[in-house]
């Protein structure tokens, strides 16, 4: 057989072993649940039964991810169950046996992507009950080769996925794929060549330009989080190379002239120490703004934090009393942030900034440690401990959600 034929026979037995079509067909059907909530102060409603479904208690399952599809909110658990909740209605969407769900992200309605412990899935479902799961466990280290669609073998090594940490796919600017963030790897995307991750952008500054390789971006390899901001600029934090922000003129590659394509200078932008204006390592939490630019969630040694907000022009920061795990904005100029440790007190839970004041004021009910905090455009917000899913209605609806 002649050595490029046998490359490419390679190439292609490769690609299917590494595909989610080598894997045996997985479907999930989903249904409703009914689930209780008890008050928990100041207009707060507690669900504390999300380990509890089936009837009997599930040991130690904790909350692991907290997701928003326009006025629905989505939950993942270390036991791999998928519920949604939209219109005082709870949904099991499934269960995904053995693994955890740490990160959720939309595609569209019928399209969900999922981080877990064990790789990534896909879930696409052409009726409202019946999920078909698309299994991803691998990723490629090095640069994509292709030969009509497939992998070169050689050319570097596929890899296989463990523990990713976050997945996020943004809308307001046309995307190839979501975003695979894994603090043990680097940052992922996806372009559907065998079904296998890589570190490469696909065509970042233009149609038929090269690929942007997100090592050179990110040498440490540890992103952290990301958001889209109003004005379609994708921010990345980093672990040790504070922010990177891909711009939204560079992001259109769709509408750029294909001869005036090159790289000019203004694709990347970087947010360190000296431009935010505070010693932080660590970007632990980002959340868009209702106007331009972007609120961050920073951390140092010696458990220092910071609240940082970019309105679009210019940094300002704030030094906080002790670690903070994530922020939303609830109204222009103010935002939730849920803290954590000793140094904020036995009240642990929420916190409401005023930004222009810089007033901080402990909000009544959630106690616990708050990891995660979503808010539907209809004026719902849903914050995640380990245990407890807390929810209240910014609106001013009084009911019980339950009801």
């Amino acid at each position: 057989m002649p050595l490029k034929s046998l490359a490419w026979t390679l190439a292609v037995t490769l690609s299917l072993a590494n595909s989610s079509e080598a894997d045996d067909v997985l479907t999930l059907t989903a249904a409703a649940v009914e689930m209780t909530s008890a008050g928990s102060g100041d207009g707060w409603y507690q669900w504390n039964s999300i380990g509890n479904i089936d009837g009997g208690v599930a040991y130690r399952e904790r909350l692991t991810s907290l997701s928003a599809c326009e006025n629905a909110v989505w939950v993942g658990t270390s036991h791999g169950r998928l519920l949604s909740r939209q219109d005082n209605q709870w949904t099991l969407q499934g269960t995904l046996q053995g693994i955890q769900i740490t990160g959720i992200a939309f595609e569209g309605s019928d399209k969900v992507w999922l981080s877990t412990s064990d790789g990534i899935r896909r879930l696409d479902r052409a009726d409202k009950q019946t999920w078909k799961v698309s299994v991803y466990r691998d990723y490629y280290e090095g640069h994509p080769s292709f030969v009509s669609g497939a992998y070169i073998p050689g050319e570097d090594a596929v890899r296989r996925w463990g523990y990713v940490d976050d997945i996020y796919f943004p809308h307001l600017e046309t995307a190839y794929s979501p975003f695979a963030i894994s603090t043990e790897h680097g940052l992922f995307c996806w372009g559907n060549y065998g079904g296998v991750w890589h570190h490469f952008m696909p065509h970042y500054f233009g149609a038929n330009s090269a690929w942007v390789d997100t090592r050179n971006l990110l040498p440490h390899r540890r992103p952290t989080c990301m958001v889209e901001d109003k004005g379609s600029n994708l921010w990345i934090g980093t672990q040790w190379d504070g922010l990177v922000r891909l711009n939204a003129n560079a992001r259109r590659y769709h509408a750029r002239n294909p001869d005036n394509n090159k790289q000019d200078g203004t694709e990347f932008s970087d947010f360190g120490a000296t431009e935010v204006g505070c010693q932080f390592d660590r970007v632990d939490y980002l959340a868009s703004s209702a106007k331009l630019g972007i609120w961050a969630v920073l951390s140092g040694s010696s458990d220092r934090a910071w609240l940082a907000r970019f309105d679009g022009q210019r940094w300002e920061s704030m030094a906080l009393d002790g670690p903070v795990r994530s922020v939303v904005e609830t109204e222009p100029d103010v935002v939730m942030i849920g803290v954590d440790g000793e140094k904020w007190g036995r009240h642990q839970g929420l916190r409401e900034v005023t930004w222009p004041s810089k007033k901080v004021q402990r909000l009544s009910g959630p106690e616990n440690v708050i990891l995660e905090i979503v808010r539907l455009p209809n004026g719902r917000i849903f914050a995640a401990s380990w245990w407890n899913l807390y929810e209240r209605d910014l609106a001013g609806n009084a009911k019980s959600p339950k009801e």
